[in-house]
């Protein structure tokens, strides 16, 4: 069985084009799958359209919080709850195109691996559309920070797209902690921690207007959060990790 979790926060624009999308896709290559969506402090109607699609697909299901838990935290809540053999997370904006999440899928079916993560930024991959210098610039420096800090030999470890054999995320999952844009971070350095054999492929990426993503907001926050995440990790810091000191002084970084 395939697992899909789409993480989705105010998306009624697309949530539905995104989720029939794949749908039609698992259900012409695979004869066992689910699409796990989950919404999260939503002040639109995206959950009342999941809810409708669930009525007409049977392979479609849905968890509902009303309080935002992030990114990351939809993703682990989606995790818990995955039956399939394989489980990974897509972006509800539906960026990466589903061709590629075919090749994504097949590779890691045919190739005796426990992960594939999309990668925007090998040389064979595609990106469509308008990104702008800066964006560009801040993905490059965050990139060369997550090597330095986490020796993570990836190009692109915050595509939202990335898929795993079940006994990888069975792992993992009861050590992830951060919920917000710096989840993917977490979640690799968790697999590369144990030995798995994880593989980045190049897709075709195209810009999706709407995007959740505030630059100059969460640029830090995502700084900070990556920071806390290799004080935690780091031994002879951990102490300082699990304090009540370290969460309250991340709040007190992520107002900056």
């Amino acid at each position: 069985m395939i697992s899909v979790v789409i993480p989705a926060y105010n998306e009624e624009e697309r949530i539905e084009n995104s989720v029939l999308e794949l749908y039609s896709y698992l259900d012409n290559n695979f004869n066992d799958f689910e699409i796990i969506v989950v919404t999260n402090g939503c002040r639109d109607r995206t959950p009342e359209i999941v809810k409708n699609l669930i009525d007409e697909y049977p392979n479609i299901y849905h968890l509902n919080f009303k309080n935002e838990i992030g990114k990351g935290g939809a993703i682990i809540e989606g995790f818990k709850v995955a039956r399939g053999d394989i489980v990974g997370f897509l972006d509800a904006d539906g960026a990466t195109h589903i061709k590629s999440v075919d090749t994504l899928l097949n590779f890691l079916i045919n190739n005796g691996i426990d992960g594939v993560i999309a990668s925007r930024w090998l040389p064979d991959a595609k990106r469509i559309g308008y990104d702008s210098k800066l964006r560009v610039i801040a993905s490059r420096s965050f990139n060369i920070l997550v090597k330095i800090l986490f020796q993570l030999n990836f190009k692109d470890t915050q595509c939202g797209a990335k898929f795993f054999k079940k006994h990888a995320i069975k792992k993992v999952l009861p050590e992830l902690g951060l919920t917000d844009w710096a989840f993917d971070v977490d979640l690799l350095y968790r697999m590369k921690k144990y030995g798995f054999k994880i593989v980045e492929v190049p897709v075709i990426w195209e810009h999706k207007d709407g995007s959740k993503f505030d630059l100059k907001r969460m640029s830090v926050r995502m700084l900070f959060s990556i920071i806390g995440l290799r004080i935690k990790t780091l031994p002879y810091l951990s102490w300082f990790g699990k304090s009540k000191y370290a969460g309250w002084l991340y709040q007190q970084l992520k107002k900056l």
